[in-house]
């Protein structure tokens, strides 16, 4: 069996914590490596972005990473993509012609991705399918009450007709989640039987339990404060001014308390954008006087992120919106209670009073009162449910072991 994987903004190999590295990168990376384990050869094409890389990269397991030329060679800000999807699609496929490759299934990452595939697909009449990662009308629509709105509404009007072409046009559609079951469902009108819901995984060989008094005391950190987490991109609709807010909230009950933030590039390395966001987080860090227990880290290597996990009494998610959400796992595997908002996917991956908490997205309040209770009740409560849920639904053996039956039904068919 053969897979053609389109990742055309996420290069698997990207370093994680880059400007354009996030869970769709995770997510090719670990899924191409548990299916070549299977003796499935894998090819993964993605854009070209700088020249110092190298265009194809082999690995013993049958899996390549491919580049292809699309634009200039350098960075492209993602929503900038559209522009250069055929010329994508076109030199995927003279390469397929080209080596004489012979794929039995394609399988897509994200709606730009989604329509190159539409026209591969049909090209070499092979069946495709799309896994979404982010739905463009649900992201709108966490933009209400922002200023922002406006000015991308053009944008995302583009996107929902894409993203509904997709749908109606691919063999199947994945969704990561039943609640993107749902919305996918209701959304682009297609029928139930059409989607598939078949989980993200965390690598549980990165991620496990550390004990407490060793990872704080690779941190520096007195056993008795309380840490709690952020990990993620810097930028707005993550929610980090709404935990910032909240956290003021949790410091009158403990005083003691940390807030690590983890996430997006330093000096020229970050974006300008990121930059900002960041000036503004510190002005509202010192407008509510605990600037100097907010820490902004920068990025860290999963090596060392596994340390703060294992060292955080609780890991936040606010985000706005978010699709699934790989933080929660790689938190939870490491034996730490998540408090995440109450959207999308993380309504799926954290169970309410089991594994964390559940708070009303951009509600400081609601989300200060979780994060309280969370840290009452005290970690080792959830630990065991934590580990025990990842194992059990979010394993990379058992999630590739899916795909493996998933692409050979679509093959016989």
């Amino acid at each position: 069996m053969r897979i053609l994987i389109i990742s055309d903004h996420a290069d698997p190999l990207a370093e994680i914590g880059s400007r354009e590295a996030g869970g769709q990168n995770i997510y090719v990376f670990y899924l191409t490596r548990f299916l070549c384990k299977l003796g499935i050869a894998v090819d993964v094409y993605t854009r070209w972005d700088k020249k110092n890389k190298r265009e194809v990269i082999k690995y013993n397991c049958n899996l390549r990473v491919i580049r292809v030329k699309a634009g200039p060679k350098r960075y492209m800000p993602r929503d900038n993509f559209l522009s250069v999807i055929d010329e994508f699609a076109d030199n995927v496929l003279k390469r397929i012609e080209k080596e004489g490759i012979n794929y039995d299934v394609v399988h897509t990452n994200y709606w730009f991705s989604g329509l190159i595939g539409l026209k591969i697909s049909k090209k070499i009449k092979r069946p495709m399918v799309h896994v979404y990662h982010s739905i463009g009308q649900i992201r709108f629509d966490s933009l209400k009450k922002l200023k922002i709105q406006d000015s991308v509404s053009d944008f995302f009007g583009k996107r929902k007709i894409a993203e509904k072409k997709i749908a109606q046009r691919a063999t199947r559609i994945i969704a990561t989640s039943p609640v993107e079951k749902r919305i996918v469902n209701k959304l682009f009108e297609i029928p139930n039987q059409k989607i598939d819901v078949i989980t993200i995984g965390v690598d549980t060989n990165v991620f496990n339990p550390i004990k407490k008094e060793k990872s704080r005391k690779f941190l520096r950190d007195d056993e008795k404060e309380k840490i709690l987490l952020y990990v993620g991109r810097i930028e707005w609709r993550k929610g980090i001014g709404t935990l910032i807010y909240a956290f003021k909230n949790v410091t009158l009950k403990y005083p003691n308390s940390k807030l690590y933030i983890i996430g997006g590039g330093k000096g020229s390395a970050a974006k300008e954008l990121e930059k900002v966001e960041c000036e503004h987080l510190s002005k509202i860090a010192k407008e509510l006087d605990v600037e100097d227990r907010v820490v902004f880290l920068g990025a860290k290597n999963q090596k060392i992120l596994k340390k703060y996990y294992s060292a955080a009494d609780v890991c936040i998610v606010p985000s706005y919106y978010e699709p699934f959400g790989i933080v929660p796992l790689e938190s939870m595997a490491c034996g730490t209670p998540v408090v995440a908002s109450r959207t999308g996917g993380l309504q799926f991956s954290v169970k309410d009073g089991k594994t964390g908490s559940l708070a009303k997205p951009r509600d400081y309040n609601d989300l200060a009162q979780k994060i309280n209770i969370v840290l009452k009740n005290g970690k080792n409560f959830y630990k065991d449910n934590c580990v025990e849920r990842v194992a059990k639904h979010f394993n990379w053996i058992k999630i590739s072991q899916q795909y493996e039956k998933y692409f050979n039904k679509l093959i016989e068919k």
